[in-house]
């Protein structure tokens, strides 16, 4: 008897995006991701440019509002 299991090659992977200015985030890049300072509901993404600017990010799930 041999059992048969189907591995698919189609699972998709979803890439980061900055929180900031809403680009891809290549996988290579410095970026970094942390949760909500503030409600630690929500997946904050920031990559490099933004980071070294300073942009102003915002949680969707509570309006907090970080450099």
């Amino acid at each position: 008897m041999s059992q048969q299991t189907e591995i698919s090659v189609y699972d998709t992977a979803s890439t980061p995006v900055c929180s900031s200015c809403n680009r891809l985030i290549h996988p290579r890049e410095k970026a970094v991701s942390f949760y909500c300072p503030n409600c630690g509901v929500v997946l904050i993404w920031r990559c490099h440019r933004c980071r070294k600017l300073s942009v102003k990010y915002k949680c969707p799930n509570c309006g907090f509002e970080g450099p």
